[in-house]
């Protein structure tokens, strides 16, 4: 990209205190320490960082501008914008940019499942021409807008994730990125230390119709009630999904040798689709993409092509074959939602025995305990035949395993090395193990010591 810092100047309305307003700047940057040469400079203020202490380094790595809030002293030749907030700032210049726009914008939110199904679009739009998303989880007040930012305004769509932590952040990220088609996979209970009850979480993901762009479509989950109370205030073209209502329906699900296989009723006739994912999460990402490309433009053999080529992300549900046994790698993340699918998924194995590795679920908040004693009453209604747990609420996983009369072994680990110690131990030929937490935990380092187990054997 190529900015003029006085377009910056307009788009933020900042205050240019040094430098040319005709110089070029070909890029933005928030991180000093990975700045290439000739960009702009965001001086971002965090909880552990403040970027303002690092301005003079930004231009020692060559920045050609900065934009800052509060005063710092650097050599003339360097344009200095002052703003308000630079965080602010930061958002006002990517709806500035976004305005440029012709193609496709689409905003994905959700309390699960958004990240897969930002891929599953974006692999599917890629047949109509060039395509920008977020790249990982860039889907909060600094990530979406430097993914807008470093997309070329001529992209046929921009694929763009929304997350939050407290209310009104997905209202800021709508009115930056004005989707023309917006997303809501479902509501569920995350991020309740933020948000006191699933009602809020349900009004927080809402927040995503105040941004929406003149005559925007909305895809959302039929099947959710939460989700279909915020779709009823919208006034715009609707989209419904689901497995068991909505105008992009699954009629059939079906397991094969390699994901599934999905019949779906869509408004240009029946689809068949292949996925390589498997899950009840799954099947839901690829009615979301699906409605999602449809109301971008794409054909029906665009949707049924991309979700065939969607391969799963790492830690996301990604099957690893490690010596005799096989891992379930969903330790990406979790919430209470996306536990119970991977559980499900784990207790649908045929043959060797069902083991799951879990670590604590994150931002519950007051409900935490019950939240972590109903996965364990979950993993003995499924039958599992271990439990490796990891966090300070593992043992409230291990009471509700009990209560449910789990008859398998409960093992609660010290540190990450120590599961994989354990596991080692226990695992045989054949077995299935389920790996999962949140992000927190880094569950991925069990699945990194098994294999290098494997490596050394």
């Amino acid at each position: 990209m190529e900015l003029r810092v006085r377009e910056v100047v307009e788009a933020t309305r900042g205050e240019l205190l040094q430098g040319d307003p005709e110089e070029v700047v070909h890029g933005v940057w928030t991180d000093s320490r990975t700045l290439p040469p000739g960009v702009l400079f965001f001086a971002l203020k965090g909880s552990r960082f403040d970027g303002h202490d690092f301005a003079a380094e930004a231009v020692r790595k060559g920045a050609k501008a900065l934009v800052i809030h509060r005063n710092v002293e650097l050599e003339e030749g360097v344009a200095l914008i002052k703003t308000e907030d630079t965080l602010r700032a930061l958002g006002d210049l990517a709806r500035w940019w976004r305005s440029g726009m012709k193609g496709e914008v689409i905003g994905i939110t959700g309390s699960c499942g958004k990240t897969t199904t930002k891929e599953m679009v974006a692999r599917i739009l890629q047949q109509r021409g060039t395509v920008a998303s977020s790249p990982g989880n860039y889907n909060n007040l600094i990530g979406l807008p430097l993914s807008l930012l470093r997309a070329p305004r001529e992209v046929r769509a921009m694929v763009l994730e929304m997350g939050m932590s407290r209310p009104g952040e997905i209202a800021r990220l709508s009115r930056i990125a004005r989707p023309t088609v917006g997303v809501i996979t479902n509501v569920g209970p995350v991020h309740l230390e933020g948000l006191s009850s699933l009602e809020a979480v349900r009004d927080a993901k809402g927040e995503l119709l105040e941004g929406m762009a003149d005559a925007a479509t909305l895809v959302y989950n039929a099947d959710d009630p939460l989700v279909a109370e915020i779709a009823s205030r919208y006034r715009g073209r609707k989209l419904p999904f689901g497995r068991e209502k909505g105008v992009v329906r699954a009629l059939k699900v079906a397991e094969s040798d390699s994901g599934l296989d999905l019949e779906v009723l869509t408004p240009k006739g029946e689809l068949s689709v292949e996925l390589k994912i498997l899950g009840d999460g799954a099947v839901y990402a690829a009615l979301a993409a699906t409605a999602t490309a449809l109301a971008a433009g794409a054909s029906p053999s665009e949707v049924r092509e991309g979700l065939r080529d969607f391969e799963p992300l790492e830690g996301r549900m990604k099957f690893h074959k490690v010596g005799p046994f096989t891992v379930i790698d969903d330790s990406y993340n979790s919430n209470p939602l996306a536990v119970q699918a991977a559980l499900k998924v784990l207790g649908s194995r045929q043959g060797g025995r069902k083991i799951a590795v879990l670590g604590d679920m994150a931002e519950l908040g007051r409900d935490a305990p019950r939240f972590h004693r109903e996965v364990g009453k979950l993993c003995a209604d499924l039958g599992l035949d271990a439990l490796f747990l990891l966090g300070p609420l593992a043992q409230e996983i291990a009471s509700g395993a009990k209560e449910g009369r789990l008859r398998g072994e409960v093992y609660i680990g010290s540190d990450h090395g120590d599961i994989a110690k354990a596991l080692k131990g226990f695992l045989r030929a054949g077995d299935w193990v389920l790996i999962k937490g949140s992000r927190v935990m880094e569950m991925e380092r069990v699945l990194d010591a098994l294999r290098k187990g494997e490596e050394e054997r």
